[in-house]
């Protein structure tokens, strides 16, 4: 293990041991959410604190360059990932969007079983891993099927998966309201609200709070910004990382006023095209700011991808991202759903 970081000091006990068929403690914590999801709130702002960052692929161990769940041995104990081919190491934080949600119980929009999710959800929290959920809700009428989806999520032994739940595209107060109010009505306990707006220009507080929903609703305040420099252009990456530090900077500020934990919620560069983009480009301006986590999004096909897979030119740069201290994977955590005390 390269490098080690104990979020709480004890260790992570998420079941009994094997052959023990009684469940597990999921104890409510006084605001009504599981004590592990408001643990992980806690140990998200202590992040915040400490010059590091979780580091996030969206939809990492369902597919990559070349494979899919479907083309992989699905008994296999350990899954597949393009950044565990490369580093030998899972994200620490994984993303799958459940868009679609509200029109089937069965797949998403884009046509990915919802159980094969819910499985890799639980597979991802088994071995300490964070979970973030996105999607687009066309009105508040999907509310009560994501409510069901959530409260599914749960570990044979009867622990819910705390997850990261964010609204894509959308920011309206009412939209945000009728969300947390239909998760409350439909007893949802393991989700933490991530409020994180996706426009270039949202460097003033002011417009990033012109449809924050309040307080009592969001946990994590987010943006979400790409680079989409053409190959070749060194102004527009750079254009991108001054961006992304105006954003942070001024996320930073919000943070710290409404004592929230801050996130990239999504980032990338579609292609990768420098191959010093992860040293040069993105961890040097991450790591001026008090993240919780950054988001990468998914590797969809060759055309389409935002982490390296085995044989791409920026390998050897982003193993050399994945070993800068400020960067935490899956074996870097521990506890993170652990009381501090």
């Amino acid at each position: 293990m390269r490098k080690y970081l104990s979020i709480i000091a004890a260790a992570l006990v998420i079941a009994s041991c094997g052959g023990n068929k009684h469940k597990a403690d999921d104890p409510l914590s006084d605001s009504g959410r599981t004590q592990r999801t408001e643990n992980l709130l806690s140990n998200l702002k202590l992040l915040g604190d400490s010059a590091v960052y979780l580091f996030g692929h969206q939809d990492d161990t369902l597919y990559g360059i070349g494979w899919s769940f479907e083309t992989i041995d699905s008994t296999a104990l350990d899954a597949h990932s393009d950044i565990k081919s490369i580093c030998n190491d899972y994200p620490a934080l994984i993303g799958f969007d459940i868009t679609g949600i509200e029109q089937s119980t069965q797949q998403t929009a884009a046509g990915m079983p919802l159980d094969k999710i819910r499985q890799e959800a639980i597979r991802a929290f088994s071995s300490n891993g964070l979970v973030t959920l996105s999607l687009t809700l066309p009105s508040d009428k999907g509310v009560e099927p994501l409510a069901v989806f959530l409260n599914s999520l749960e570990t044979p032994y009867g622990v819910r998966v705390p997850v990261l739940l964010r609204l894509r595209g959308q920011q309206s107060k009412a939209l945000w309201q009728s969300l947390a109010e239909g998760l409350e009505d439909n007893d949802v306990t393991n989700a933490l609200l991530v409020y994180a707006p996706a426009v270039d220009s949202l460097t003033t507080e002011a417009k990033y709070m012109e449809q924050y929903p309040g307080d009592d609703i969001i946990d994590i305040m987010g943006i979400s910004l790409y680079c989409k420099a053409p190959e070749g252009d060194t102004l527009q990456v750079a254009n991108y990382a001054s961006l992304l530090d105006k954003q942070l900077t001024m996320l930073a500020s919000l943070g710290k006023q409404h004592s929230k934990p801050i996130a990239v919620a999504e980032t990338g560069y579609n292609g990768i095209k420098t191959d010093n983009w992860w040293t040069q480009t993105l961890a040097p301006i991450l790591q001026r700011h008090p993240l919780s986590y950054v988001l990468l999004w998914h590797n969809a096909s060759p055309e389409s991808y935002y982490v390296p897979y085995p044989g791409h030119h920026s390998t050897s740069d982003f193993v050399r991202f994945y070993n800068l201290p400020a960067t935490l994977f899956r074996q870097d955590i521990n506890g993170p759903y652990n009381s501090r005390e």
